[in-house]
């Protein structure tokens, strides 16, 4: 094989793989080429709108982003924490204390991060479990001994 074709099929091999799909927890995530961007250009790039008002836009739809994003990580720690706490409880493995957070959610009408606020805040003795989280949980959890 010539030095040429080989060149030709090695730059031909790394051209399908930046754009072949990657998995990621089991999803197949398409990957996009992206344009280089000169070390010059500081601005932001618009949201197809032409201008200031296009930037405007942008600006806002980042900001609401960063709130949502900001959200979620704080959540993030109050359910761990949650699934901590019926892990104990139940002897529950995570996937399966998360699960039963989701069904209390579903079931009481509240956000997974609500409810585990509401765990959070019954373990740590600072407020007691609401009744209808508490009756859930005794349905999926029954006391070895029969409460009086």
């Amino acid at each position: 094989m010539s030095s040429a074709a080989t060149t030709s099929t090695a730059t031909t091999s790394a051209a399908t793989t930046s754009t072949t799909p990657a998995r990621q927890r089991g999803h197949v995530l398409p990957l996009r080429p992206v344009a280089p961007r000169s070390a010059t250009d500081d601005r932001m790039p618009s949201a197809g709108a032409p201008g200031a008002a296009g930037d405007a836009e942008r600006v806002r739809a980042l900001e609401t982003e960063v709130a949502q994003l900001r959200t979620a990580m704080a959540s993030r720690a109050v359910i761990e924490q949650a699934k901590g706490v019926l892990m104990l409880l139940t002897g529950c493995g995570e996937q399966a204390a998360f699960d039963l957070m989701a069904h209390i959610s579903s079931h009481t009408h509240r956000k997974v991060r609500d409810v585990a606020h509401v765990l959070t805040a019954s373990a740590s003795g600072r407020t007691g479990l609401p009744d209808d989280v508490r009756a859930i949980l005794r349905d999926a959890c029954p006391p070895s001994v029969p409460l009086h």
